[in-house]
């Protein structure tokens, strides 16, 4: 019996390991006191190994091998509860069977990029599409495929899911929930949470950049090298001279496979030299256009990144590590709630180690494609060999005791 349970043991530990094997990096959460809903504040060291912009590869997970809802938050600077603005819902006659639809109004037109809904509890595997409209007869693609979040265990009749999305300012929001011909999903309610935020933007700086210059055609082109994709929010310039300005400058991503247009825009000597924006790079290159005035001389540049935490409910008997460096992984959506159970600021922040090497990361043969799929069914298939020799042996030596008897 002893070696039947390590054999079942053995086969569960299987998969929570295996589902882990695309995730290069990890760093371990320190250990809590006690139960409760957590900021891990992530270090730019380990955003840095995220394969995205939207950090979608980053996941929680406790010492079973399984993942924890989460969600990250960006300087999270708030004292006050987020005020719920809702959006009331706009009914139009639809006759389609195969579709849920809801429209919110965003009335005022408030520029967001997350709509909270509340649905009636459900365990069901929908896909959730979203557009936008100025006057509720056209309307364009914002973000599809958002799988539907089923509501767990919750104690409620309902429960929110937070669709996140591109920035949009559309009066009209329309949810479209693909129902595959069975029965509708409930929506009562949309909004957004705002935050009431109080003091100043906290920025994390990053490490010293390598920077270089060159100067042609009345334009100067600063190169900066940051040694490492790092998810950039904002730089300072510190220029020498001359001692009055005003330049046109224009900031481009260069670690990527085509340039993209960070920041356009004109600086000079009477204002701040910071600018901001959002990237996730290892290269930069700053165009400032001279004319025919003595090129801008920029003494160095500091780069800088919002503060960032993973916001989850952790429980104190359990341990937790975050994950991150998957090519392969998809944007994850879970029930949110208890985001919202006290004002941000309130949550206490925990840190994460140093990041190393996943010790469960797959290494890939170098020039050969290879599928585990079918060592993964051979493994499942030696357990069951096993478990069934056992359970032979088992039933062979009962049948002879009680043949004895």
């Amino acid at each position: 019996m002893i070696r039947i349970a390590f054999t079942l043991l053995l086969a569960s530990s299987i998969l929570p390991a295996w589902s882990q094997g695309g995730y290069h990096y990890r760093a371990d959460i320190q250990k809590i006191d006690s139960s409760g809903v957590y900021k891990v504040e992530l270090k730019p060291e380990f955003l840095s190994k995220s394969t995205s912009k939207g950090l979608y590869d980053i996941r929680m997970v406790d010492e079973r091998g399984k993942f924890v809802a989460y969600t990250i938050i960006s300087n999270p600077t708030d004292k006050l509860k987020p005020a719920f603005i809702d959006f009331p819902e706009v009914k139009q006659n639809s006759d389609n069977d195969s579709a849920t639809y809801y429209i919110a109004e965003n009335k005022d037109k408030i520029k967001i990029s997350q709509l909270w809904l509340k649905l009636k509890n459900t365990a069901v595997n929908r896909l959730t599409d979203i557009s936008g409209s100025d006057d509720l007869q056209h309307w364009f693609a914002i973000k599809e495929n958002i799988q539907l979040q089923d509501a767990g265990a919750n104690e409620n009749a309902d429960y929110e899911q937070m669709l996140s999305f591109p920035t949009s300012d559309y009066r009209y929001l329309k949810i479209r929930i693909s129902n595959k011909n069975k029965d509708f999903v409930k929506i009562t309610r949309s909004g957004v949470y705002l935050d009431n935020t109080a003091g100043n933007i906290h920025y994390v700086q990053l490490p010293p950049i390598k920077l270089t210059s060159k100067t042609a055609n009345k334009q100067t082109s600063y190169y900066a090298d940051l040694g490492g994709k790092y998810v950039i929010n904002s730089l300072k310039m510190d220029i020498s001279s001359p001692q009055y300005y005003t330049r046109h400058i224009t900031i481009y991503d260069e670690g990527n496979k085509t340039d993209e247009m960070l920041y356009d825009d004109s600086i000079s000597s009477g204002s701040h030299k910071e600018v901001s924006f959002s990237a996730k790079t290892d290269k930069l290159r700053i165009d400032i256009a001279n004319g025919d005035d003595n090129p801008l001389v920029i003494k160095s540049i500091s780069v800088f990144q919002l503060q960032n935490f993973a916001v989850s409910y952790l429980e104190k008997e359990h341990t937790y590590y975050v994950l991150t460096g998957d090519t392969a992984a998809n944007e994850v959506s879970y029930d949110l709630s208890f985001v919202h159970s006290k004002p941000l600021s309130e949550f206490p922040v925990i840190a994460h180690s140093a990041v190393y090497k996943n010790p469960a990361y797959a290494m890939p043969n170098v020039g050969k494609k290879k599928s585990f799929t079918l060592l993964l069914w051979v493994a499942i298939g030696t357990v069951l060999i096993l478990l069934s020799l056992l359970t032979w042996k088992m039933v062979k030596e009962i049948s002879a005791r009680q043949t004895s008897e």
